[in-house]
């Protein structure tokens, strides 16, 4: 009898500036080491940041690994040492992943991690269960994030946050398409209702979508658990 198979999770924290680093303590406290953090910026409106309390707009980004099958164990000591039921304090949600580096579970499913945490893998969330989110990222040419949200928000969208990139390679990509495209890029991360999904990327993709000066490319994925977002819920 083969071993049940364990899947993994993408856990997203957004929390503001310098609030990073007490985010990545308690996943190691719960042996999760595979962490990059990134900065990035809030794009709520002033309604928005004022209903949630916020002060600020710089925020910081950490993506963790994670095995499913520890993150009903996780996600209540997360709550309670981020605060995440206090509008403003931070959001977290997590992405079902379909594949992930062969070197990484023998390091995330050892059994006197699994002992410890005493949750049966059998308990994993399978990728095909209905997602009730989905993340919409919207790729963009630096400058152009305002123009993302100013069409998201009519259509459903309550804020997002940019996340500053750079395309690499893409010269070839401009000579296939025939038009110019600028290396820096930001990246817009809106997350949804999946109801409101579509409406929410028509618009985006009609104002700043790849036929526009944005050169937009857009994409969504479904996400899991979340708090955070007590609007959304």
């Amino acid at each position: 009898m083969h071993a049940p198979i364990e899947h993994f999770k993408l856990i997203i924290t957004i929390v503001d500036r310098g609030k990073g680093g007490k985010a990545v303590d308690l996943y190691r406290n719960f042996h999760l080491h595979f962490d990059f953090a990134c900065l990035g910026a809030g794009t709520a409106s002033s309604k928005i940041l004022n209903y949630f309390g916020l002060d600020e707009t710089a925020k910081e980004l950490v993506w963790t690994l994670s095995p499913a099958s520890r993150i009903p164990r996780l996600l209540p000591e997360v709550r309670r040492v981020l605060d995440l039921d206090t509008p403003g304090k931070g959001i977290l949600f997590t992405i079902p992943l379909s594949g992930i580096s062969a070197q990484i579970p023998p390091v995330l499913i050892k059994p006197e991690y699994e002992k410890e945490d005493q949750t049966p893998m059998e308990t994993a969330t399978p990728t095909g269960q209905a997602h009730p989110y989905q993340l919409i990222l919207t790729i963009v040419n630096r400058g152009c994030s305002e123009e993302v949200m100013e069409a998201a928000r009519p259509a459903g969208a309550k804020g997002g946050t940019v996340i500053y990139a750079r395309r690499v390679g893409y010269e070839d990509v401009q000579n296939m398409l025939g038009f110019t495209l600028q290396p820096e890029k930001e990246i817009v991360a809106i997350l949804v209702p999946k109801e409101q999904k579509l409406p929410v990327m028509q618009a985006i993709n009609k104002a700043a979508g790849l036929k526009t000066d944005c050169r937009g490319v857009l994409f969504s994925v479904p996400v899991d658990d979340i708090m955070g977002l007590q609007e959304l819920q």
